[in-house]
Formats: C-alpha cells, structure tokens, sequence
C-alpha cells in the first residue's frame, strides 16, 4: 500500500501541515508517514596553504570547527526526533492511527526522490524552516513540485478544512484528464466543486460544457464560471469571492496552463493563495 507522507521541519508550517496530513489520512485509506530530512553538512576541508600563507597551521582550528559540527548534528538529530514524536502524537489525538515516524539524511528532495514509489499523496508546507515571511515560499518547494509525480497537496498556515475546492480548466486533453482524476480522487469526494475557465479558453466552451456534465453525472455538486483577465489573478479573485476552501490543478501538461505551472504565475500563486493548492498527476 503507498503512503501519505507528510514533511516536517519544525518551521511556523508544521502545525497545519499535522492538521492537513491528518485531514488527508482522515480521506484515503492509507498509512501516514512523517519525514523529517537532515541536510547533509558541510565538512570543512584543511587547506593546502596551511602554515604557508603566514597565518599559522588551520589543522587545529577546523579540527575544533568539525567537532562543532559533529555537535549540531547530533542536536538536529535529536532536535528532530522529538519533533517527529510530538508531531506523531498530535495527529494520533486526532484519531489518526496509522502513524509512521521517518528521519533521513540527505536533502527532502534526495529523501522523496527514494520513497517516491512507496507515495501516494504528498503533504507540504508552502514556507520552509529558513522563510520567515508569507510574502515567499519554501526554497525547496518549486524543486519539489517539479519532481514527484504524485499527488501534492501545498498548505499554509492557517490550515482549514476544506468544504469546497475550484478546478481550473483550459480544454486541454491534460485538464480532460484533470476531471476524470478528481472524480476518483477520494480526497474531494463530498466537497462542492467550482468548475472555472478563463476566458482565454472561450472557444472550448464546448469541452468546458462537457466537463461540467462529467462531474455532475458523477455525483458531485458542480458551479460553473467562464473568468476574465490573467490566469493567476482570476483564479485568486475568484477563489476569494466564494471563500472556496483549496484549489485544484494539474501539475503540469502540454496547454497554457502548463507554462502557467511552469512559469513565473507558479510563485505568485503560491505567494498569494490563502487556502491549500492541490496539485494533481
């Protein structure tokens, strides 16, 4: 059975990626997996010109910089097992009872990179340990978002349960694909669905009818909008106006919304949505 795994660093993030891994688990019948990756560190390197240059010999002086940072580490390690544990324990008080604690050495991509096939959803903070702002988003994020290939869900904090989400459609083959993915995803399932295009993609209103119809024979309550202006601006706007609880969009795919994912609008929606950011495969 694959995974969710849920990223943990200790960052202001942590708490709502607990609560949306733990609404996640609550949604799919799957084990959860709590990561913590350590990068790995920098050694310092004795120089060829040591006792050369007239600064005297370093041996001594990196020897004591390396014990250093065998000291931090030993601190991060246990600094992360502890926030493993509590992390574990908060979602168990939740009801959550398939919990799984997971420390690895290396970067979080390296980390996701190795338990990719063992992944089936993946829970992310939008802002990293290093952000202090919400005007930014998590260096690794973008890395991420590239790579793994299944299911990424990009919280932020505050984390709310979502009772509603918007699809964004652009009558590509990819965001077709987008529909039938969303019907069998068990994570919307129960939740009002916005069906919206901007009206760039006018001329395939007819696959955006057909859309709609796809999702209502399906079960699901559907509200559907035909948006003007820049893509970023009017999926936020819209959002906003109908305090819709998460966005929901492919990752990538071979359309004007693919150059959208790919491209600068990527950070600024990250940047400015308030509410979870579903990305799709």
């Amino acid at each position: 059975m694959k995974n969710i795994i849920a990223c943990i660093d200790g960052s202001p993030m942590t708490l709502a990626t607990c609560e949306a891994s733990a609404w996640v688990a609550s949604k799919i019948n799957a084990p959860l997996i709590l990561l913590h990756a350590l990068d790995k560190t920098t050694r310092p390197v004795v120089s060829e010109l040591s006792g050369q240059i007239g600064l005297g010999s370093q041996e001594e002086l990196l020897n004591e910089l390396a014990e250093l940072d065998e000291v931090r580490s030993k601190v991060a390690l246990k600094h992360g097992k502890q926030l493993l544990e509590e992390a574990a324990e908060w979602i168990m008080k939740e009801g959550i009872t398939n919990v799984e604690q997971l420390q690895r050495h290396g970067s979080l991509l390296e980390s996701l990179i190795d338990l990719e096939n063992e992944l089936r959803v993946l829970v992310i903070g939008k802002l990293g340990e290093e952000q202090g702002s919400n005007k930014t988003i998590g260096s690794q994020l973008e890395s991420v978002i590239r790579s793994i290939k299944s299911h990424t869900l990009v919280v932020n904090t505050p984390f709310s349960i979502p009772t509603s989400y918007l699809i964004a459609f652009d009558g590509s083959p990819t965001s077709e694909k987008l529909i039938e993915k969303a019907i069998n995803t068990p994570l919307l399932l129960g939740l009002d669905c916005h069906l919206v295009m901007v009206d760039d993609f006018a001329e395939k209103s007819a696959a955006f009818e057909k859309a709609a119809i796809k999702l209502k024979n399906a079960g699901l309550s559907v509200h559907e909008d035909i948006l003007s202006g820049s893509v970023d601006d009017a999926l936020l706007k819209y959002q906003k106006d109908h305090q819709i609880g998460m966005m929901v969009m492919g990752a990538y795919g071979h359309s004007t919304l693919r150059q959208f994912f790919l491209g600068s609008n990527t950070t600024k929606v990250l940047i400015k949505s308030e509410v979870p950011l579903l990305l799709i495969r």
